[in-house]
């Protein structure tokens, strides 16, 4: 029994390069890296969101606590990289479904373009119209 160079002996697992690296190379790698990335921060986030939302149990005080924390620039700078990585998911995975479904295969490299146009335009106003609140 062969196996590739790198991976585990007969299971086809490559650990985290095989988790990270995408099959061939050129247009769709990295946006599979980054959409990969955009899961797990969104994931990150539906924990810390429970976590939060726990805060309810503890009453009052521990709430308003919590949103004189979450009122801040800091915090919400936070809130905008997490738009930004549902914004990058979200369309990306648009991009996939029309070139999974083989309505635009020729034009992966111009739609990834769109998608990291739109994320960057979203995510600049967003950021904008949240940073500059008072």
């Amino acid at each position: 029994m062969t196996s590739e160079p790198g991976t585990t002996r007969g299971t086809g697992r490559r650990g985290l390069r095989g988790w990270v690296a995408h099959p061939g190379a050129g247009t769709p790698t990295w946006a599979f890296v980054a959409n990969r990335v955009s899961a797990l921060v969104l994931v990150g986030y539906l924990y810390l969101h429970l976590v939060v939302l726990s805060m309810l149990l503890r009453g009052s005080a521990s709430w308003d606590q919590f949103l004189a924390i979450a009122g801040t620039r800091a915090f919400v700078a936070v809130d905008v990289v997490l738009f930004a990585a549902v914004v990058w998911h979200a369309a990306n995975g648009v991009r996939v479904a029309l070139v999974g479904t083989g309505i635009a295969v020729r034009r992966q490299r111009a739609l990834l373009v769109g998608v990291v146009v739109v994320t960057v335009l979203v995510t600049a106003t967003a950021a904008v119209l949240l940073l500059a609140r008072e």
